[in-house]
């Protein structure tokens, strides 16, 4: 079910049928995201499960993003998790949306809640356990940018930078990751984690002047998970996209079972619930 709604100068599109996909994200008419293809078909090689649908805007990935097995449980999560898989509902107050989904796999209720500011848009995020064991996962949103939107980015000091294909990148500053990140070429992809980022904060600015100021609780997230995809991915004709993505996560990959082997993950008690915040912040014409 696809559905727009305008909160002043925000606008969102979502679809709830297609995992609560957020289809589009616009302040002041400007799309924050990237937009749905014209036309899709899935690669003819096999990427994973999430490349058999269109990949673009925003999506919830609870409670792994890559494939592996959940901790404890005969279960192996599916590629960017089970939520994006699931049909789910939402609800509307004055100036919020609220979107909920209970998984399938584990005795959970996801809620992400939107809420519009003139300047900020707030992501509050709520895991409830309905069950009556502790559960590990990972929450990571997937929000999509067009790399050749991007101006410029800025990220926090780290203690180190890991790359997922070739490892630690012999990197000393925020500013040497940001100069990285514009060297790798067109027809490449990379996909990144910065460990134990020093600040919770990272900016990225688009070339209209926009700028948008993400902030995280620091207590929740060891890493940031960034990626950069310069026409690279899926490597296939046709199918290559241009995209990047700055993903607060709870371990040192964007897998859970490895979070959760280095006590990483995040961890739910029985019958409770735990929330976070997190926050973008428009800052327009920054220089």
């Amino acid at each position: 079910m696809n559905k727009s709604e305008i909160f002043g100068d925000w606008l969102v599109d979502y679809d709830l049928k297609d995992g609560g996909r957020i289809k589009r994200l616009c302040f002041n008419r400007f799309d924050l995201l990237t937009r749905e293809p014209s036309r899709f078909t899935p690669p003819s090689q096999d990427f994973g499960k999430f490349e058999t649908r269109p990949v673009y805007g925003y999506d919830d990935c609870f409670p792994s993003v890559e494939r592996c097995g959940y901790p404890g449980k005969e279960w192996v999560v599916p590629d960017h998790g089970e939520l994006c898989w699931l049909p789910w509902e939402v609800e509307q107050k004055t100036g919020q949306l609220t979107f909920s989904v209970k998984s399938q796999a584990l005795p959970v209720t996801f809620k992400r809640e939107l809420f519009f500011g003139e300047n900020e848009l707030r992501w509050s995020f709520e895991v409830n356990n309905h069950g009556n064991e502790w559960l590990p996962f990972q929450h990571v949103m997937h929000p999509l940018l067009n790399i050749e939107e991007i101006a410029d980015v800025k990220l926090p000091g780290f203690k180190s930078v890991v790359d997922e294909s070739e490892g630690e990148l012999k990197l000393k500053s925020s500013e040497d990751l940001r100069d990285f990140l514009f060297s790798v070429g067109k027809g490449h992809a990379r996909m990144l984690y910065l460990v134990q980022p020093d600040d919770n904060k990272v900016q990225w600015k688009y070339k209209n002047g926009v700028c948008v100021e993400m902030s995280f609780p620091q207590e929740y997230f060891s890493s940031i998970g960034i990626w950069w995809d310069n026409w690279g991915y899926p490597n296939e004709e046709g199918h290559r996209r241009c995209e990047c993505a700055f993903e607060p996560i709870a371990g040192l990959t964007s897998k859970l079972d490895d979070a959760h082997k280095a006590g990483l993950a995040t961890y739910i008690e029985p019958d409770s619930c735990i929330t976070w915040d997190i926050r973008w912040k428009i800052k327009k014409n920054v220089s």
